[in-house]
């Protein structure tokens, strides 16, 4: 079984995860708040539909709308929703000639739609359809009206869990809505298994608690699992290369990344891994490393690989040492995770 892993003095959280986090921690404190859900955009700009950004009576908690320009706008429209209890659609246009001398000044050249939905602290679908979309690694799908009386109004579905909601937030029973209400989905956070540690942990770890990635490791071995102490992985396995496909089964894996420093043990990762459904492969190391494992699992694994295998790993940014390497591997899955196939 996983070993779960205590997160604390870690580096901060991003994406979904860092989102509900916020939210449970305004819920808590009994603080009311702001979810601010992009439903539309065009031309340039910095969030796309689907995006949340969360916010309370003090500003902007999780998230951003802009690179800075628009969050004072979003903050004022935030605070009027927390004072009235009642949802607000709002357009932030950057796209005139009028916006560069009055206006945000950004030059971006696009307008974003959005709802600022109340988050009360005492009951909220929401929230819980936001708790229950980590706690389950599901996706959530939105619904959500706009421009009528209803405007905040809508239904999250995570699963099978409908939680519906009105336009001040509270639950209610009905959730029918109008055939032309804003249809989202926002997809669950990526998960990344690490087959071995080593000194390139520490960092990917950093840049993936940031990104908001879930990161689990199978590492048997003591001196390498020092590594990974301390760093941010989210739960261990360390019953050693023969219970790989019990791993593989018991969750969903976005990617694998093979890093163990050992040719015996990437050889027995890599044969365990052609027989898996996971996605995205990466092994570390040079290109004549490679090739050696391949000829070593042999021609038909290494055609169940197939381009799934990312060798070597990363994208070519340049640099040498750990970071450097944890940075590129960051990049190469942030580009695939971004793929329509992974959202």
């Amino acid at each position: 079984m996983p070993i779960e892993v205590e997160l604390s003095h870690l580096p901060p959280l991003g994406g979904l995860r860092a989102l509900v986090a916020g939210v449970d921690a305004l819920a808590t404190a009994r603080r009311d708040s702001v979810l601010c859900v992009v439903v539309g955009s065009s031309g340039s700009t910095y969030r796309k539909p689907g995006a949340l950004i969360l916010l309370d009576a003090a500003g902007v908690r999780v998230g951003a709308l802009s690179g800075g320009c628009l969050e004072a706008e979003l903050e004022a429209r935030a605070r009027d929703v927390l004072a009235n209890g009642a949802a607000q659609a709002a357009r932030f246009d950057s796209s005139g000639d009028e916006d560069r001398v009055f206006g945000s000044g950004t030059g971006c050249g696009g307008s974003t739609d959005v709802l600022l939905l109340p988050l009360p602290a005492k009951a909220s679908p929401l929230r819980s359809a936001l708790r229950a979309a980590l706690a389950d690694d599901l996706d959530l799908e939105l619904t959500l009206v706009a421009g009528d009386t209803r405007t905040g109004a809508g239904r999250a579905v995570v699963g099978e869990q409908r939680f519906a909601f009105d336009e001040c937030g509270g639950p209610v029973d009905d959730d029918a809505l109008p055939d032309d209400a804003c249809r989202l989905h926002v997809a669950r956070a990526p998960r990344l298994l690490l087959l071995g540690a080593g000194p390139e942990t520490p960092p990917l770890l950093a840049l993936a608690r940031r990104l908001g990635w879930r990161v689990e490791l199978a590492e048997h071995r003591e001196r390498w699992l020092r590594f990974a102490a301390s760093a941010g992985v989210d739960a261990e396995h360390r019953d050693g290369p023969d219970e790989l496909a019990t791993i593989f089964a018991r969750a969903r894996f976005d990617a694998a990344l093979v890093m163990n420093h050992n040719l015996d043990l990437d050889a027995r990762s890599l044969r365990a891994l052609a027989a898996s459904q996971i996605p995205y492969i990466g092994l570390l190391g040079p290109t004549e490393r490679r090739d050696e494992l391949l000829r070593e699992i042999g021609d038909d694994e290494g055609a169940m690989l197939g381009a799934r295998l990312h060798a070597p790993v990363g994208l070519p940014l340049g640099g040498e040492g750990a970071e450097a390497i944890a940075l590129a591997i960051a990049a190469q899955l942030q580009q695939t995770f971004a793929q329509p196939a992974h959202g």
